[in-house]
């Protein structure tokens, strides 16, 4: 019922996605301009230096030996370690050549660490949006702008995005070095399957991340909590929702890594952003009704139909 209700208020309100995505795209341009414009100067040394590596006539090698190889299979296994070899070589060149322009890769480093940080506090921050939107819209059938949902609610968004991003930041950088590890380790043996073990390791460690604070933002929002307040009550939803949500948060980065390829690859790219929104309004959405059942709050499914979480798969209201 949750994630039935999930996909029908995402079509409720899917010029939300177009209001996400506009907003991402000119919040991408900005700060990659910002962004170019310190990077450029300070590390086009090394960048040259790096580009007489050929790290991606080596990074393709590899690649192909996962994939391709001989017709035995000790021929597979035999160009797999040496394809893997080339590519541990190329990365001590790449470090000796990162030593001698230590200086700018810092600066660099520093510069693009702010960026990422300031863009992560925005993205949130439209999020936030979407997500007060929704509730908005749950709670009372009623409809705000996008712009003028962010500018009014643009202290407590920040607030809020600002101690998400602290948390994710965090998780993000443990999870990348147990995928990573893994990758390696495995990749050592067999490439192939130090890839997909990376890959779903990275997966899974984002989705039990993102179940353990699902129910963070609608407490701050719905109930008009502090970040403490709000943060306390996510742990008593997650405590009990937090193997269907964990299902669920896996299966939609799964599939939406899978549909960002096939169809950034027919649209020349555009498609991830389309992508990107859905998968970020469903996700709210499916949020914000796990919040209202764990609160047994009645809500908007779409205009005509009102749920009532205590009368388990019946409407409350039907509208005529």
């Amino acid at each position: 019922m949750i994630t039935k209700d999930s996909f029908s208020i995402l079509i409720s309100k899917f010029s939300v996605v177009y209001q996400l995505i506009l907003a991402v795209l000119i919040a991408l341009l900005i700060f990659g301009i910002i962004g170019y414009a310190i990077l450029a100067p300070t590390l086009s040394g090394y960048m040259s230096d790096i580009k007489e590596l050929e790290i991606g006539k080596t990074v393709k090698e590899y690649l192909s030996s996962i994939f391709g190889g001989g017709n035995s299979d000790d021929g597979i296994q035999q160009g797999m370690t040496v394809e893997y070899q080339n590519l541990v070589d190329l990365l001590k060149q790449a470090v000796e050549v990162t030593k001698a322009h230590l200086g700018a890769i810092w600066g660099g480093i520093i510069a693009v660490v702010i960026i990422l940080f300031l863009f992560s506090v925005y993205f949130y921050m439209c999020i936030y949006t979407v997500t007060d939107t929704l509730h908005a819209f749950m709670s009372s059938d009623s409809e705000y702008g996008f712009t003028s949902n962010f500018i009014a609610n643009v202290s407590k968004s920040l607030k809020f995005s600002l101690a998400y991003v602290g948390i994710c930041i965090l998780w993000v950088i443990i999870i990348a070095g147990i995928s990573m590890g893994l990758g390696f380790l495995v990749g050592a043996w067999n490439n192939f399957f130090g890839l997909v073990i990376a890959y779903f390791t990275a997966l899974l460690g984002l989705a039990i991340r993102r179940s353990l604070f699902a129910g963070w933002m609608p407490a701050y929002i719905v109930s008009d909590m502090t970040i403490n307040e709000s943060l306390v009550a996510n742990f008593k939803m997650a405590s009990k929702t937090f193997k269907d949500t964990l299902g669920m948060y896996f299966v939609i980065y799964l599939a939406g890594l899978l549909l960002a390829i096939t169809v950034g690859a027919l649209t020349l790219g555009f498609g991830i952003f389309i992508v990107l929104g859905v998968s970020n309004v469903l996700s709210q959405a499916y949020d914000m009704v796990t919040y209202y059942h764990f609160c047994s709050k009645k809500y908007y499914r779409d205009s005509q139909n009102v749920v009532d979480p205590t009368q388990k798969y019946k409407d409350a209201i039907r509208r005529s």
